[in-house]
């Protein structure tokens, strides 16, 4: 490095404090996700179309994706603060250059930065390396004497034509302040975009193959993804409630997946993207100068910029096709040299020498391996139609679950499928939806009619609600009530609605009769108390087994084993109250008919009332009975 005497030259040297190490890869990790704002926004519109299919899977994406961030995080953190802790910094401005000595040595023109962060402890200075990541050169704000300096600094990087850079553009000539290096040899070569982008791609595949040792890829590989993937499948696992080989598979083929989407594409692509950039071009293209010297590699690349490396930082010597690489110990940064700028052979075998001389290791080049885009792209097509077709095929399974006749259940008649239940023909107006309950005795709350009416009108729900009618209006009348945090508080008294698929399947059958009793006030069922479940006989896991209800009615403890099928809610708990010894004399039962989908509505009323909804509203109502040898009872 070339450093020169000048009173009006300040120098700013520091060595970075553990807490400012931390503050400057918050920040820099902070401008890096910055630059994506278009795949975060992507990743966000995926993330809410899967949420209204499946939940599960926008979970896991977004879980993925989390841990993506805070394994990345991590590792940039630990990588940069061991680059970092205990190195020695000094940074001045000079002829409208800012240069930096950090072990090695690197300038740049001051009109290449193109970002100035001051947070707070630090200043920070950043161009773009690559297209979406910044490099940074940080200062501490504890350098500067005041608040006047820092400005004047800064107002020098804004405009080197202002400050001394410009009044110094002739210090080249001055005495320096240490002897100039011994310089063995100097190269020149020019790049286009064509050729930057091959010497480049061939950086890359040294660096992705096994030529310096495991590639950096695979070591990351090994750890992100079991973490990711674990990750993953406990976040669907808490969100599903339930874990089963699927949800597992779907887990483990998408981080594999992302893992070879990440790690084992070809990275040609993303290099030329580089030169989409007109100032990334303008810094890339054009003429470089390589020069070897008796401390080190200096490196002149077009506008303006230049950087040092000593032979204590370098480690390997690679030779291709078409040029020499030179790689750091860090298996990160290298120096290229085109094979064009040797004029002879006798050339080459002293550049050897040199290499070696200096302690450089030659290595042979391997092959690197990438996934093919097409190939990545069909895996994800797969995950995608494998997950669609058992999406349907659970749909299916579901729509169909029913007791029908099956001596399983008794007498039981409730089924989710809609068949089952008579719908009535035509169209039917909301407002004579409305007076037809209302003529019935179920008083229609206008809250609720003003809701349906806005939502066929936003959603253009016309259809649903008049010719499949009644159901939105009950489902809406008879729906559990909860606060703002989704705390159950209470039900309707004239009619109860429920969804087969349950909420909490250690609660849903306690919050299934406690809402069906709230139809029930001032009828002997009032005395009906101590309803609990018992979940010992449960394989959650498989989605298996039995959940044992019990009942008190009249000081007798009656028990019924409800068949477990993961969150489902077994429909043989519609026949337990009308089962209850006494009841089936009563005068008042409960009916039950379907909401055209997967829920039960149901009324406690007489045999009469129940014929009469039924022929004027098209909706067939049942009621629900369970066989004497299904219960259990103990004595108290």
């Amino acid at each position: 490095m070339e450093a020169y005497r000048d009173d009006r030259i300040k120098k700013y040297e520091y060595v970075m404090e553990p807490s400012e190490i931390r503050e400057f890869c918050q920040a820099a990790f902070w401008e890096q996700m910055k630059c994506r704002r278009r795949v975060w926004l992507c990743l966000v519109l995926i993330m809410a179309a899967e949420f209204f299919f499946i939940r599960e899977a926008a979970v896991v994406i977004a879980v993925m994706v989390m841990v993506m961030l805070l394994v990345s995080g991590i590792y940039q953190y630990t990588a940069i603060a061991k680059m970092l802790e205990g190195q020695p910094w000094c940074v001045w401005l000079q002829d409208g250059r800012l240069k930096v000595e950090r072990g090695d040595y690197s300038e740049v023109a001051c009109h290449n930065i193109q970002f100035i962060r001051v947070t707070k402890h630090l200043l920070l200075l950043g161009y773009l390396q690559t297209v979406n990541r910044p490099a940074w050169f940080v200062l501490p704000l504890r350098i500067f004497e005041d608040v006047q300096e820092q400005e004047a600094f800064l107002a020098q990087v804004r405009n080197p034509q202002d400050g001394f850079g410009a009044e110094s553009a002739g210090t080249m000539g001055q005495e320096l302040t240490e002897a100039v290096p011994q310089e063995y040899m100097r190269f020149s070569y020019i790049l286009n975009g064509e050729r930057w982008v091959r010497l480049q791609k061939g950086a890359a595949d040294i660096l992705n193959s096994d030529s310096l040792g495991r590639p950096v890829r695979t070591r990351a590989m090994l750890i992100w993804g079991p973490v990711m993937a674990a990750a993953c499948i406990s976040a669907a696992y808490v969100v599903a409630g339930t874990l089963n080989w699927m949800l597992v598979c779907f887990c483990l083929a998408i981080t594999l997946w992302m893992i070879l989407r990440i790690y084992y594409r070809d990275p040609e692509k993303n290099i030329r993207k580089q030169l989409e950039s007109p100032d990334m071009c303008a810094r890339l293209c054009g003429q470089w100068q390589v020069s070897l010297t008796e401390k080190g590699i200096s490196v002149s690349m077009p506008a303006g910029m230049m950087s040092f490396c000593s032979w204590e930082s370098l480690a390997w010597l690679m030779e291709t096709e078409e040029a020499f690489y030179l790689f750091h110990k860090d298996k990160k940064h290298f120096i290229i040299i085109a094979k064009e700028s040797f004029v002879s052979w006798e050339q080459v075998d002293i550049f050897h020498r040199i290499c070696m001389d200096k302690g450089l290791q030659k290595i042979m080049e391997k092959k690197a391996h990438y996934m093919p885009a097409w190939a990545s792209w069909l895996m994800l097509g797969l995950i995608l139609l494998v997950s669609l077709l058992v999406l349907m095929l659970k749909i299916f399974q579901d729509s169909g679950r029913g007791t029908g006749t099956d001596p399983e259940y008794g007498e039981l008649v409730v089924e989710h499928k809609t068949s089952v239940f008579s719908a009535p023909q035509g169209r039917v107006s909301l407002d004579e939806q409305v007076e037809i309950l209302e003529s019935l005795g179920i008083h229609v709350p206008q809250e609720t009619a003003d809701s349906v009416r806005d939502a066929m009108e936003e959603y253009d729900m016309y259809d649903m609600v008049e010719e499949s009618p009644y159901t939105v209006l009950l489902m809406n009348m008879g729906g559990p009530v909860y606060d703002e945090e989704w705390n159950l508080v209470g039900y309707a008294e004239d009619v109860f609605w429920f969804d087969f698929e349950g909420i909490d399947i250690y609660t849903d059958y306690i919050e299934v009769l406690n809402g069906m009793l709230a139809l029930a006030k001032d009828s002997p069922l009032e005395g009906v108390c101590n309803i609990e479940e018992n979940t010992d006989e449960m394989d959650w896991e498989q989605g298996s087994g039995t959940i044992t209800v019990s009942v008190n009615w009249n000081g007798q403890t009656y028990l019924y084993d409800m068949e477990v099928y993961y969150d489902w809610i077994d429909e043989k708990v519609l026949g337990i109250l009308n089962s209850l010894p006494g009841q089936e004399a009563s005068q008042k039962r409960f009916y039950v008919t379907g909401d055209d989908g997967q829920g039960a509505i149901v009324f406690f009323c007489t045999p009469d009332w129940a014929e009469q909804f039924s022929h004027k509203t098209g909706l067939v109502l049942e009621s629900c009975t369970i066989q004497p040898d299904d219960i259990q009872k103990t004595n108290d």
